[in-house]
C-alpha cells in the first residue's frame, strides 16, 4: 500500500512539475523533459512490468485528461514503455545507471516517434527531420541529463528507505 501510495503522490508531483516549472523557467530549447515518461521507465525496470504499466498508464492518463485533447493515446505509449522496461527488471542491480538511462532515451525517442507519426504525419506534415531536430531530439537529451539527476536521488533514498520499495520477508 506504501508503495502505490509513494507512486500516486510522485506522479502528481512530477505532473506539476512538469507543467509548470520546466515549462517555465528550466523550458530549454522550446522544449521540456518528459518526467512522467522517465518516471514510467524507472518504475518499470526498478519494479517490473506490472507495476510500470500501471505507472504509466494512470501518468499518462493524467496528461490526457489535463490536456484536454484525445484521451487514450499518452497512456497506451506510457503503458507501453512500462512493460518494455519491466522486462528488464531481472538485469536490475543497484549499481546499474547505463541500462535505465539509454532505457529512458531510447523511450523518449520512440515516444517523440510515434507521437510525431500519429499526430503529425497523419494531417500531411511531412518534415520529419525538422521535427526531429527541433523538438525529438532536444527532448530526449534534456530528458536523459534530469533522469541522471532523478536516477541519483532515487538510488539515495532507496538506499535510506529499503523496505518502502521492495518487498522484505
Amino acid at each position: 500500500m506504501r508503495r502505490f501510495i509513494i507512486s500516486f503522490v510522485s506522479i502528481i508531483i512530477l505532473y506539476v512539475l512538469q507543467c509548470t516549472v520546466f515549462k517555465g523557467a528550466l523550458l530549454v530549447a522550446g522544449v521540456a523533459p518528459n518526467l512522467m515518461l522517465m518516471f514510467t521507465c524507472i518504475v518499470g525496470f526498478m519494479r517490473g512490468r506490472k507495476s510500470g504499466m500501471i505507472t504509466g498508464f494512470a501518468g499518462g492518463m493524467l496528461i490526457d485528461i489535463m490536456s484536454g485533447g484525445m484521451i487514450g493515446f499518452t497512456p497506451l505509449l506510457y503503458l507501453l514503455a512500462g512493460y518494455y522496461n519491466g522486462m528488464f527488471y531481472k538485469e536490475y542491480t543497484k549499481e546499474q545507471m547505463l541500462l535505465p538511462i539509454s532505457l529512458v532515451a531510447m523511450c523518449d525517442f520512440s515516444y517523440g516517434l510515434i507521437y510525431y507519426f500519429v499526430t503529425y504525419l497523419m494531417r500531411n506534415r511531412l518534415n520529419l527531420g525538422y521535427y526531429i531536430s527541433t523538438v525529438i531530439m532536444p527532448e530526449t537529451i534534456y530528458t536523459v541529463v534530469v533522469t541522471i539527476f532523478a536516477y541519483i536521488v532515487e538510488k539515495t533514498v532507496l538506499r535510506i528507505f529499503p523496505k518502502i520499495f521492495f518487498k522484505t520477508s
